[in-house]
């Protein structure tokens, strides 16, 4: 029997998030699937899973019942959880919906309609080139039917109902507006994320039930127990314990009222290294390596009341993952953790410099490529190259210099970066690099002579200059931009835009090569074979290559990457 109120109470709302949750996460792989290339990395669904998981977590761990903290604990999660494109915009809507919450104790549809009026206004405002026939236009119809079903009812139950439809009809309207959604038969992967939200919430509302909400396991690289920064590799395996100037990273979330994130970021940098200071003026995570963890308390413990402390003996972890990565027989050499994050041997944290580089790779081959060319941190991306915001927060918090330069080297990582660096206390310049290849070619150029705007500037010079090319498979059988494709075609594709499919994988790769080259005269072509290429195999398709086109220099290297055979860059 369904549910009739007036008013949503904050024991709903939560049942209403949780459900939220669990049902993205439940249909993730089938939103995965829309995407509009069948490639293996389409990641939408997954992206906003993860997100919304952490937007759920957050309101899991806030003791309130009062709609409006509830909201904006959804929206803090969210945004430090976002990922990729999809994920920081479903962060902005909900960030804008609750700032319309965030005073209320229970919401009527009046309030309700609002909210969703101002989380899809906040979320178009974030993109710097809102286009039509994604998830913007269904969260906007959702807010216009919200809007419009709160005229003639006051139940929050048929409301949310109209609102679903709204999403619904939003949904169905996308292949009109984008012509490569029509072609590929699809409607918007993150579109049909907004509808899959709105579903479980809905459902929840109606049956007025509060779910459990279920804990994902990792089922991506990038999803790995997070290892503290003081235990990242460098080139040379695990650092030693005595190159730990700071013995205790110490973590804790201070809620007051007011909080001032500089002055408590001032107060707190004497004490040590890798700090990280971020929030708003009533909540802030505080982390930082230092060897006097009660002076960091104290200090922080002005500010307000203290929850969620840790702190860990770092020289203590180092030994015992000494002792778990040494490999029988390896003469006394480590193995490499598999981690998140590296932090180069160029960087030091005791020497504190004026600039230094984050850039987000995939793959073995990538991490030491951008190594050699003086990154302080890499971060490794797994498969589909997502780190969150708040990993990229913090690999830009640990460089130990003022400011830095964040190579994403991903299209769905820019909007991320530049949500990541609005938060951090430092100055911090995203270079839209689009690929590994572009990312390369910018942090090969990169002068710390230079003042860090001009050399930022250079460095996307040098990015625009690199046409890339990718060989992967298909995963479903489609029609994109005019061209056929099979299920486990081997399809190749100029800055992802897909130019050739075959079954056979070197004819593929030869004849994108040939299709990139003829577009331009090129002086260097670089072929960076994946992990799932042996080496004899990329090195007789150099040959042919290079005895097919003479002219431009040919380099091969080993990438590691998942998923991609070959990555091209033509300059």
């Amino acid at each position: 029997m369904g549910l009739e109120k007036v008013r949503l109470e904050g024991s709903m709302f939560r049942g209403m998030i949780y459900a939220a949750a669990n049902r993205l996460n439940q249909n993730k792989e089938k939103i995965d699937f829309l995407n509009v290339y069948p490639v293996p990395d389409g990641d939408t669904g997954t992206n906003m899973s993860l997100t919304f998981l952490a937007a759920a977590k957050e309101v899991e761990k806030c003791s309130s019942n009062l709609v409006g903290e509830l909201a904006t604990a959804a929206a803090k999660g969210s945004l430090m959880g976002a990922r990729g494109n999809s994920g920081v915009i479903l962060s902005q809507l909900l960030r804008g919906f609750a700032q319309v919450m965030q005073d209320l104790h229970t919401a009527g549809v009046t309030e309700l309609a609002r909210g969703l009026q101002e989380a899809s206004a906040m979320a178009y405002k974030a993109v710097m080139r809102p286009v039509e026939g994604t998830m913007l236009t269904v969260a906007r119809y959702a807010a216009e039917a919200g809007k419009q079903a709160a005229r003639r009812d006051t139940n929050v139950v048929t409301w949310l109902e109209a609102v679903l439809q709204g999403a619904k009809t939003g949904l169905s309207e996308t292949p009109k507006m984008l012509s490569a959604l029509a072609e590929a038969g699809v409607v918007d992967a993150g579109g049909q994320g907004i509808v899959t939200i709105l579903t479980g919430a809905y459902l929840a509302l109606k049956e007025d039930r509060v779910p459990t909400l279920m804990v994902v396991a990792a089922s991506r690289e990038q999803e790995a127990e997070p290892v503290d920064a003081a235990m990242l590799g460098s080139k040379s395996g695990i650092r030693p314990v005595e190159s730990l100037q700071f013995q205790y990273c110490t973590e804790l979330i201070v809620r007051g009222g007011r909080i001032p994130l500089d002055g408590l970021r001032e107060q707190l940098h004497p004490f040590g290294d890798s700090l990280l200071v971020v929030g708003d003026l009533e909540t802030v995570k505080v982390h930082i390596h230092s060897n006097n963890p009660g002076q960091v308390l104290e200090i922080c413990g002005q500010y307000g009341e203290m929850f969620e402390i840790q702190i860990n003996n770092m020289v203590e972890q180092n030994r015992q993952a000494s002792l778990k990565t040494k490999l029988p027989g390896s003469n006394g050499q480590m193995r490499q953790p598999s981690n998140l994050m590296q932090v180069s041997s160029t960087a030091k944290d005791t020497v504190q410099k004026e600039t230094g580089i984050v850039a987000v790779t995939l793959g073995d081959g990538w991490k030491a490529i951008y190594e050699g060319l003086g990154v302080d941190v890499v971060l490794n991306g797994g498969h589909t190259m997502n780190p969150s915001t708040e990993e990229l927060v913090e690999a830009i918090s640990i460089v130990p210099a003022r400011q830095v330069i964040v190579l994403p080297n991903n299209k769905n990582v820019i909007f991320a970066a530049e949500q990541a660096a609005k938060v951090v206390g430092k100055k911090v310049a995203v270079i839209p690099t689009t690929g590994l290849p572009q990312g390369v070619a910018a942090a090969t150029v990169y002068d710390e002579n230079l003042e860090f705007a001009e050399a930022a500037k250079r460095m996307e010079d040098a990015s625009k200059g690199v046409v890339s090319g990718e060989v992967t498979y298909a995963v479903r059988d489609t029609t994109t931009d005019g061209i056929q494709i099979k299920e486990r075609d081997f399809i190749g594709l100029e800055q992802g835009k897909v130019m050739v499919a075959g079954n056979d994988l070197i004819s593929t790769t030869k004849e994108l090569i040939r299709r990139l080259l003829t577009k331009r005269k090129a002086e260097l072509v670089s072929l960076f074979y994946g992990r799932d290429v042996i080496h004899q195999a990329a090195r007789e398709l150099l040959q042919q290559l290079r005895a097919e086109f003479p002219d431009p220099e040919w380099e091969l290297y080993e990438g590691g990457q998942p998923l991609y055979y070959y990555l091209v860059a033509v300059e």
